[in-house]
């Protein structure tokens, strides 16, 4: 290892300071950074990816996800990642054609599921107990 290796410029990392200077989204952190690159990554090497070859799913039985239902979860991903949501922690196809997001925050759980036609719902669960179902498009 060399000396450059276990260089910091100081020794602890503090937590953000509010100020009036700038807003959240002028701001870059490690935080949103690494949930932009998890969404690209799902979308350039997993979305893309049963966009153009769905043969992997025949094999299994349930039905590959859509031309549609991919479409709409680039899309989506692509939302979350310019807002700097969290990322996803599972994405899946559903087995009708379609695909499902997860995401965990604390005690909050959210479930996006995209059907085959491309329809979008979210799911919102909190402390295992759902709040909200709504239709967003």
């Amino acid at each position: 290892m060399t000396r450059l290796d276990t260089w910091t410029l100081s020794e602890d990392i503090r937590s953000p300071v509010a100020t009036g200077a700038a807003d959240d989204d002028m701001l870059s952190s490690w935080e949103r950074d690494s949930s932009r690159a998890a969404w690209q990554e799902l979308i350039d090497r997993k979305l893309i990816k049963w966009g153009r070859d769905p043969s992997p799913f025949e094999d299994d039985g349930p039905e590959p996800p859509s031309a549609k239902a991919v479409w709409q979860a680039c899309h989506v991903a692509q939302v979350m990642r310019d807002v700097g949501a969290p990322a996803a922690i599972r994405v899946v196809p559903d087995g009708d054609g379609g695909i499902s997001f997860e995401r965990r925050v604390g005690s909050v759980s959210e479930s996006i599921e995209i059907d085959r036609e491309g329809a979008i719902e979210l799911i919102t669960i909190v402390d295992s107990r759902l709040v909200s179902r709504q239709r967003l498009n």
